[in-house]
């Protein structure tokens, strides 16, 4: 019996300020709704955007040298007269030469490999 009093309860319209309530809810739930399907798509967007350009970018970098499978790379630096040679370093293409000119005074210069010239020569100071 108690199944049809709650048939009966559910039968009966609603009061016109709770079919207010109830239309904007419905209605806030169908922004709501929206807004995170806008969401969703706008990650998914940028998850394709990042996996698109990582694989069309290269693999070499730009500056890089590319170095002959035949044979080893022979290329000359052309340092100044008189300067010692006290340390090196190699950053990509790059190579650092840090020493003492024929003046005595410290001095770094930096040889590019990609395009065989020297490409700073930098005086250093102390105190």
């Amino acid at each position: 019996m108690a199944n049809v009093e709650l048939d009966q309860e559910e039968d009966k319209p609603l009061d016109p300020e709770m079919e207010k309530v109830r239309r904007k809810m419905v209605r806030l739930l169908g922004i709501s709704i929206a807004i995170m399907l806008v969401g969703v798509m706008a990650v998914l967007a940028g998850v394709v955007y990042k996996v698109v350009k990582t694989e069309d970018a290269p693999s070499v970098a730009t500056n890089a040298l590319l170095v002959p499978s035949q044979a080893p790379l022979q290329l000359t630096a052309q340092l100044p007269d008189g300067f010692l040679v006290a340390h090196v370093a190699l950053d990509g293409n790059r190579v650092l030469f840090h020493g003492k000119g024929s003046d005595g005074a410290a001095r770094v210069i930096i040889f590019d490999m990609a395009t065989a010239r020297i490409i700073a020569e930098i005086a250093l100071q102390g105190s």
